[in-house]
């Protein structure tokens, strides 16, 4: 009988020895688990904190893919905006305001397209035939019709263009 109680305390000292392992096990495994469960949790912020930014930017990006059609940016007519559409085109401008006078500054000293007494090319545009005849004008006379005035806005040089003569056979 000596030889089973020892046998029965031998069996649970082991077993005691299994559950201190167990326990021990069971504890690590739940300082694991309440890691794991920190981390799920941070990990859960992160995930709403993009969502919300996330839905932000669709919002943002919403307004330039579709934007609200209107008279300025399709092929509705102006008397199909609402009203307030309508009022916010008229009124709104792009010019930012310069807190100046409109029209000329005071102090500015004004400037203007001047002619010189003295051409830098004159060309004479005179026909060699009358352009009601067709006769031709080498011994005609040259008389001074009009005058017309043309200039190259780049360089600005001025030529003076002269034609017209009379023709002796029809007299024009």
């Amino acid at each position: 009988m000596k030889e089973k109680v020892t046998d029965i305390s031998k069996v649970l000292q082991d077993m005691t020895a299994e559950m201190r392992l167990m326990r021990e096990t069971i504890d690590q495994q739940y300082a694991e688990i309440a890691k794991l469960n920190h981390n799920i949790e941070a990990l859960n912020r992160q995930i709403r904190k993009k969502n919300e930014e996330n839905a932000r930017l669709k919002e943002r990006l919403s307004k330039y893919e579709k934007p609200k059609k209107n008279s300025g940016n399709s092929s509705t007519p102006p008397s199909k905006e609402t009203m307030k559409d309508e009022i916010v085109r008229r009124t709104k401008s792009l010019r930012k305001p310069s807190g100046k006078k409109p029209g000329g500054q005071e102090g500015h000293d004004g400037h203007k397209l001047s002619c010189s007494p003295s051409p830098d090319e004159i060309i004479d545009d005179t026909p060699n035939y009358c352009t009601n005849c067709g006769g031709t004008l080498a011994d005609a006379e040259r008389v001074l019709d009009y005058v017309t005035l043309h200039f190259n806005s780049s360089t600005i040089k001025f030529a003076w263009h002269s034609c017209c003569e009379i023709c002796s056979i029809c007299q024009n």
